[in-house]
């Protein structure tokens, strides 16, 4: 597979980075995925975690730096809120990635009730978005 276009972002001084973004559609009250944003669209490919709300995602290879990094859940009907208000949370990178000290290759999004603490299944029909930058300049 070809490597995603590294471009210039104006929001930031690290030079060549790479962002990943797409979606995980929610399929049943389980939280199982019905549809993802393929890997040669997104560069990850996630998997269900047996815990409640928990997708763990695998990067189509390994990166130096985590430069930022954010998720959240969308209503799928127009004017009408998620599922419970729930929220989702971009996990698992560790300081060392951030630091450029240590590449990484995979991360977590957990999804939790509006209280953001109690770990939850997003509903049928809820979207998780993700966005993930990345760069392999120290």
């Amino acid at each position: 597979m070809g490597e995603l276009q590294k471009h210039r972002n104006p929001r930031t001084i690290q030079p060549n980075v790479t962002i990943l973004s797409g979606t995980i559609t929610i399929s049943g009250a389980a939280g199982a995925i019905g549809a993802q944003t393929d890997t040669r669209n997104s560069g990850v490919t996630f998997t269900k975690n047996a815990t409640a709300g928990r997708y763990d995602g695998v990067l189509h290879r390994s990166y130096r730096r985590a430069v930022d990094a954010y998720s959240n859940v969308v209503g799928a009907t127009a004017g009408t809120v998620p599922a419970g208000a729930k929220q989702a949370y971009a996990t698992g990178i560790p300081a060392a990635a951030f630091a450029g000290s240590a590449g990484f290759s995979t991360f977590t999004i957990q999804c939790t009730a509006a209280d953001g603490a109690t770990a939850t299944n997003p509903g049928a029909g809820d979207i998780v978005n993700w966005e993930l930058k990345v760069s392999d300049s120290p």
